[in-house]
C-alpha cells in the first residue's frame, strides 16, 4: 500500500504472517527512503512443554507469533520473537556477524603509481561451520568459522602487469561477536582464537610460509551508531616458520588495529606492527567513507590507503618497501 501522511501525521501498519518452524536467528527490519532507525528482531525457537524458554538479548516489546504448523505427530514450534524499537540502530558489525556467511578482513581494490607494486587488493570471508538452535550460544561447536582471506600485490607499472606477490591465508577459529561484557566506557567486546596458515604458494628462495595461533580481542568504546573507537590487539605465537625463521625480528608478534569511526561517515583505520629489532615495523593505513551518501543506491565504501615499512606481503617481509599511497574501492572496512 501507498501512504500519503500529513506533517505530524502518524499511522501505525500491521502485517501478519506465518514463520517457517525452521527460521532462527537475527532479521533486519529497514524502513526505506526515509531516516528511520532499523528494528533488530531475534528469533528464538519456543521450548517444548517442561523445558525453559531460551534468553534473548533483547527484552522490550516481546511478541508471540501464532504457531507454525509442525510435522505431523510432532508439537508445534512457535517462534519467540523479540524487538526493541526504542535501540539505537546496530553498528554494521552486529549485522555482519550475524550471517553465516559474512565479511571476515576489509575487501578492496586500490591503485596508487609509487616504485612499482602500485596496486593491491585482498578478499577475505568467513563462514559459521555449525549453527545451533540458539543465536545466542556461546558453546564451541556453535561458534566455530573458517575464514580464507587473499591478498595481492599488482605491479600495473611492469611490462606484462604482473602479479608481484600473492599471499593466501586460511584460518579456523572460535569467534564471538559479542561476548556480553561491557561497561560505561567499554561498549562491546569479541573476541576470536584461533589458528592461521599463511603462505605465497611459491618454491625455491621465493618460498614463505608461517603457521600461528592467535587470540584477538576487538573493543569497542563509545556509541557505534555514532562515532566511536575500535581497538583489536591481534597477538599470535609461531608454531611454523621454516621458510623465514627471521620473520618476527621485522613483523613481531602483535598486529594492533585502531580505528575511529562513524557507521554512516567517515572511519580511519590503521594496522601497527613493532618487529623485535629496533627500527623493524609497519603501518597501514585506511580512510574509508560510504559510497551510497554520494551516490545513494550504491554500496560499499571509497578508500584512501598508505602503507610505509617493513612486508607489505610475506615475500618482502624483510624489505623495507618504498611508501605506497593508493585509492580505490572496498565492500567491507
Amino acid at each position: 500500500a501507498v501512504l500519503n501522511l500529513r506533517p505530524g501525521e502518524s499511522r501505525t501498519i500491521s502485517y501478519r504472517a506465518e514463520w517457517p518452524a525452521d527460521l532462527r536467528g537475527q532479521v533486519r527490519l529497514d524502513v526505506t527512503g526515509i531516516d528511520a532507525a532499523p528494528v533488530l528482531v531475534t528469533l528464538n525457537r519456543a521450548p517444548v512443554p517442561g523445558q525453559t524458554a531460551p534468553a534473548t538479548s533483547q527484552a522490550p516489546l516481546a511478541a508471540t507469533t501464532p504457531a507454525a504448523s509442525a510435522p505431523e505427530g510432532k508439537p508445534p514450534v512457535t517462534p519467540i520473537v523479540t524487538a526493541d524499537n526504542n535501540a539505537p540502530a546496530p553498528a554494521p558489525a552486529d549485522l555482519r556477524d550475524a550471517q553465516r556467511l559474512s565479511f571476515n578482513e576489509p575487501m578492496y581494490l586500490m591503485f596508487g603509481a609509487h616504485d612499482g607494486a602500485n596496486a593491491k587488493f585482498q578478499i577475505s570471508f568467513k563462514y559459521r561451520i555449525f549453527e545451533g538452535k540458539d543465536p545466542n550460544s556461546k558453546s564451541v561447536l556453535d561458534n566455530l568459522y573458517f575464514a580464507y582471506t587473499q591478498f595481492s600485490l599488482w605491479d600495473l607499472a611492469g611490462d606484462s602487469r604482473p602479479f608481484k606477490d600473492t599471499n593466501y591465508r586460511p584460518s579456523l577459529y572460535y569467534y564471538l561477536s559479542d561476548t556480553g561484557v561491557k561497561n560505561s566506557v567499554l561498549s562491546r567486546l569479541s573476541v576470536a582464537t584461533g589458528f592461521e596458515h599463511e603462505s605465497n604458494g611459491r618454491s625455491g628462495d621465493e618460498s614463505r610460509g608461517i603457521n600461528t595461533l592467535f587470540v584477538k580481542p576487538t573493543m569497542y568504546f563509545g556509541d557505534q551508531t555514532d562515532w566511536h573507537w575500535r581497538v583489536a590487539p591481534k597477538l599470535y605465537a609461531y608454531v611454523g616458520k621454516s621458510d623465514n625463521e627471521d620473520i618476527a625480528h621485522y613483523r613481531g608478534y602483535m598486529d594492533l588495529n585502531i580505528a575511529y569511526g562513524k557507521p554512516d561517515s567517515w572511519e580511519l583505520a590503521a594496522t601497527l606492527r613493532k618487529g623485535t629489532r629496533k627500527g623493524y615495523g609497519s603501518v597501514d593505513t585506511q580512510l574509508t567513507y560510504p559510497l551510497a551518501r554520494l551516490l545513494p543506491g550504491t554500496a560499499g565504501f571509497l578508500m584512501a590507503g598508505f602503507f610505509y615499512g617493513y612486508g607489505e606481503s610475506l615475500l618482502y617481509y624483510n624489505q623495507k618497501t618504498p611508501w605506497q599511497f593508493r585509492i580505490g574501492y572496498a565492500l567491507s572496512r
